[in-house]
Parts: C-alpha cells; sequence; structure tokens
C-alpha cells in the first residue's frame, strides 16, 4: 500500500510541477531529429569547431607584414652620418605552403568529428523516442489489464451476492484489481520519467515534447525502419560501405595525414629566410660636404634563421613519432569499427528473429485464447484461477512484444548509427 501511495504521489508531482509549466507538443521521430540538429548546443558547439578550423586555415596561410626603419644620427654622428627611412620584409622559403596544408588537413579532421558526433546524438534521440512509445504502449495494455481485472471483480461481486461463488475468489478478483491498479501507476511514472529522459535529449526547456504516436507499432516507415520481412541485409555489404562511410575512421586517417604534413612544416624550419631592406638617406646642405643636399637610396638582403646551431632534431623526431602514434590510433579504432558493425549487425539479426517470431507464431491465436477464457469463466468451465493464469499469460506476451518491438528499432538504429547514415537505402537491402 505504502508503494502505492509513494508511486500514486510522484505521479502527481511530475504531473503537476512539471507539465503544467510547459507548452505540449507532438513530433514525429524525424522532426525530433532535425530539430536536435538545428539547436542542440552539443551541435552549435561542433559548428563553432569547423568555423574555428577554417579560421585557423587562413591564419596558417597568412603572409608576413612588414617593419618600418627610421634611423636619426645624434650627437657629433649627426655631422657625418644620413638620416634613414626605410623598410624590410622577410620572405619565408617554402613553408606558408606546407603550413596552409598542415591547417587545411587538421580542418577536415575537426570536420570529420563533428560528423561523426551527430551520428552519436542521432541515435540517443531514436533511442529515447522509441523508449518513450514502449513506456506509453506499456501504460496501454496494463490500462487493458487493469480493466478486464475490474469488470471481473465487478463481476464476481454480482455472483457473490446471488450466491454463486465462494468470498475467497471475490477476494483473489480484489488483489488481482490492487496490484494491477499499483502497476498501471508504475507504469504511469516510467511515462514521465521516460518524456522527461526524451526532453532532456531535446535539450528543451520551454516545450515539454512528446511522440506524435501514441504507442509502439509495426508502422516501421514511420519510425525510419525496415520492415523485418524485408530481404535480410548482407553483411559484408554493410561491413564494406560502413568502414568507407564511417567519420571516425576518416578522421583518423585525416589525423594521419595531418602528423605527415607537420613532419613537413617542422622540416621547412631548415630552410633559411630571406629578409630584404631597402630605403632612402639624405644629409641636409648644412652637414653635407659638399655643401648642399645629398640624398641617395639603399637596398640589402639578408639570410634569416640559417640552422648552424640548431637544427630541429628533437621537433622532427617527435613528429615522426608522432606519425607513428596516429597510425597505431588509426588501426585501433578500425578494429572498434569493425568490432562495433559486427556487435549491432549480429544484435540486429537476433531481434529481427525474434519479432517475426511473436509476429508469425505467439501473436496468432494469444487474443483468441484470452477470449474463449474470459468467456469459459462467464460460463463456469474453467475456475478463476486457471483464467488468471491465462489473463496472466496474454499480458505478459503483450509486453514482451512491446520490449521485442523495440528492441529491434533500436538494433535498427544503432546498426545505421555504426554505418554512420540515417536510413538503409535499398540498394544495401
Amino acid at each position: 500500500m505504502k508503494k502505492i501511495i509513494l508511486t500514486t504521489l510522484v505521479f502527481s508531482l511530475f504531473s503537476q510541477s512539471c507539465w503544467a509549466i510547459l507548452d505540449e507538443h507532438k513530433i514525429s521521430i524525424q522532426e525530433a531529429i532535425q530539430k536536435v540538429l538545428e539547436t542542440n548546443p552539443q551541435i552549435q558547439m561542433l559548428e563553432m569547431d569547423v568555423e574555428i578550423s577554417k579560421n585557423k586555415t587562413k591564419t596558417a596561410n597568412r603572409l608576413q607584414n612588414p617593419s618600418i626603419d627610421v634611423l636619426k644620427s645624434m650627437g657629433d654622428a649627426i655631422e657625418t652620418e644620413p638620416q634613414i627611412i626605410g623598410g624590410s620584409y622577410k620572405f619565408e622559403l617554402f613553408k606558408r605552403g606546407k603550413r596552409k596544408q598542415l591547417a587545411k588537413s587538421q580542418e577536415v579532421v575537426v570536420i570529420n568529428q563533428s560528423k561523426f558526433s551527430k551520428y552519436d546524438l542521432i541515435l540517443e534521440v531514436r533511442k529515447a523516442y522509441i523508449d518513450l512509445l514502449l513506456k506509453k504502449s506499456i501504460l496501454n495494455i496494463v490500462r487493458e489489464q487493469e480493466k478486464l481485472a475490474r469488470e471481473l471483480y465487478e463481476s464476481m461481486q454480482k455472483d457473490l451476492k446471488a450466491g454463486k461463488i465462494p468470498q475467497t475468489e471475490v477476494l483473489q478478483a480484489k488483489i488481482a484489481l490492487n496490484r494491477t491498479i499499483m502497476t498501471v501507476n508504475n507504469a504511469k511514472s516510467n511515462v514521465i520519467f521516460s518524456q522527461n529522459r526524451f526532453n532532456t535529449v531535446m535539450n528543451t526547456s520551454d516545450i515539454n515534447y512528446d511522440t506524435k504516436e501514441d504507442k509502439l507499432n509495426g508502422n516501421y516507415h514511420d519510425l525510419m525502419t525496415i520492415e523485418p520481412t524485408d530481404n535480410m541485409l548482407d553483411f559484408n555489404g554493410i561491413k564494406t560501405f560502413a568502414l568507407k562511410q564511417r567519420y571516425d575512421l576518416q578522421k583518423a586517417r585525416q589525423e594521419v595525414i595531418s602528423a605527415q604534413k607537420n613532419l613537413e612544416v617542422i622540416k621547412s624550419q631548415l630552410i633559411p629566410d630571406v629578409e630584404i631592406q631597402a630605403g632612402y638617406g639624405y644629409k641636409t646642405s648644412s652637414k653635407s660636404d659638399s655643401g648642399s643636399f645629398e640624398s641617395g637610396a639603399y637596398v640589402g638582403a639578408s639570410l634569416v634563421n640559417i640552422p648552424i646551431f640548431y637544427q630541429y632534431k628533437p621537433e622532427i623526431k617527435n613528429a615522426k613519432l608522432e606519425i607513428e602514434k596516429a597510425q597505431l590510433k588509426y588501426k585501433d579504432v578500425e578494429i572498434d569499427a569493425l568490432r562495433n558493425i559486427t556487435d549491432a549487425w549480429e544484435k540486429f539479426v537476433i531481434t529481427r528473429e525474434n519479432l517475426n517470431f511473436y509476429n508469425d507464431e505467439l501473436l496468432s491465436n494469444s487474443k483468441e485464447l484470452l477470449d474463449a477464457s474470459i468467456k469459459g469463466l462467464a460460463k463456469k468451465e474453467i475456475d478463476l484461477t486457471a483464467f488468471l493464469v491465462t489473463k496472466k499469460t496474454y499480458f505478459d506476451l503483450m509486453l514482451e512484444y512491446q520490449q521485442a518491438l523495440a528492441d529491434y528499432y533500436i538494433s535498427y538504429a544503432e546498426l545505421v548509427k555504426e554505418m554512420n547514415i540515417i536510413e538503409i537505402e535499398k540498394e544495401y537491402i
């Protein structure tokens, strides 16, 4: 009894304090995915990372700024030295292009990471959406169970008054009804918690999103899933496509390329830069030996940063080690990807087989059996205990079927996530 009161209290508090202040809005799974990709801060931050990486590419391709030089003689030097104004500019030899290539390669790494992270978020949306539908379906089933238990209890009370049955059978029916009421209250709480989790994934505070559907059903297309009776997918084709498509693998490959380009950038430091100086000098008539205004230009050149005393050996050695690390990371990511694809595939195959077994074998006669038991109890052909066993078997089967249906939807969502796509097109079936 305490558990019933506590569950009812939780449901009441949530329904009054959480939902009352929010606008209700039903949304399809496609709309939920689109919404989260447009508004989720994680996605916005990823897009900012991409923009930052693009700006870094522009920075790496920058030209050196020039310098302006002024030389004014002081003291006795005024009598002998000219006044000079000029400028200098350093030309980087074979460096700027390599820096740009490195930054561009790192930009591709960030883009691939952004794309891969989006599929993680899409999977979370799909799983939360399906879980909410599952909890709503379970609530519908236990409400049906409560309705049947209440009708049975009321019928038993009439039979007791008519002297047709003993008191014990009425008590047994009442206990069954109370247990069902407790199950309904728990199911209501589970729906609230599941919807709260769905809205957490959606990252919303002013709108309380709910699923467009009222229960989990076999409308596979509406939930972006292939029919379980469709032709079986080819695992080798799925694996080949996924290993080529996955953005984490593309990112890891690009990191190897970036490490190689980083080595080229470091080696380019061994090439000296050239600095050009040019300017204008003059002496006034009062300071020149000739007694007249004298002027002229100058030009010069320097080799800058000649690698004589320091030849960047530690940096070059570290860059080579970074290449080896990136290659090892790629192999590790590839192994993990292959294992994840295989696991997702096996789970999909099992859930598909289970769902088809429910559809083909278990569900076909279950409702007929329950209806026959109801009629048999009314005609006193079976006793209450036998009926309760049949009823429990039927509703347990309905709950198990809903779980099998949810498992199939989620396993498909996990499979397409491992392939880094939204849906499997017909050419992969």
